[in-house]
């Protein structure tokens, strides 16, 4: 009996510091979000805002767009990155979008966006114009991404229900606002 519970104490001595570490994998989304600004890492370290909040950007250096859907016209901003400036230089574009995961609204690009000086990966809030590298993919986010590996933040739009409440496939048209 007293080898048996010399087993057990041991078992446990050795199981409780192991406790906390966990090698499972989520994969991409589970990547620690690094701060990319001062701004960011105050605003977590207070606590999660009931609105969203979208890109930031100065609007020096942002350019105002519109996304028409089926006859409706939805807002946005794009802000001065080279992968958003990229973008800017191949509007208008109809494009075709689909949901994925029930977080976002996906479309193929004709042409890849420029990546220049921008973060490896990022992290979405809803109503973020974003797009995933890997997939040259422009994304409307509707749901909170953590951080991925290929995500650029380079926008915004400004009615999140015209976006989510799209229960099919659809086309929009992106264009420079007037």
């Amino acid at each position: 009996m007293r080898l048996k519970m010399r087993a057990l104490v041991a078992i446990i001595a050795l199981a409780v510091p192991l406790a906390g570490c966990n090698t499972t994998s989520n994969g991409p989304a589970s990547t620690p979000e690094p701060p990319s600004s001062p701004t960011e890492t105050s605003t977590a370290a207070e606590g999660s805002s009931s609105q969203p909040s979208p890109v930031p950007s100065s609007p020096a250096d942002s350019t105002p767009i519109t996304i028409e859907i089926d006859g409706g016209t939805v807002t946005g901003t794009l802000s001065g990155n080279a992968t958003a400036r990229s973008l800017i230089g191949q509007l208008p574009l109809t494009l075709s979008f689909r949901d994925y995961g029930g977080q976002e609204k996906i479309a193929e690009l004709p042409e890849a966006l420029s990546l220049d000086g921008v973060p490896a990966g990022a992290s979405a809030e809803p109503l973020t114009i974003g797009y995933y590298a890997p997939d040259q993919a422009l994304v409307l986010y509707y749901e909170r991404v953590a951080y991925s590996r290929g995500i650029v933040r380079i926008g915004s739009f400004h009615d999140l229900a015209a976006i989510q409440d799209q229960t099919s496939g659809f086309n929009a048209r992106l264009a420079p606002a007037n």
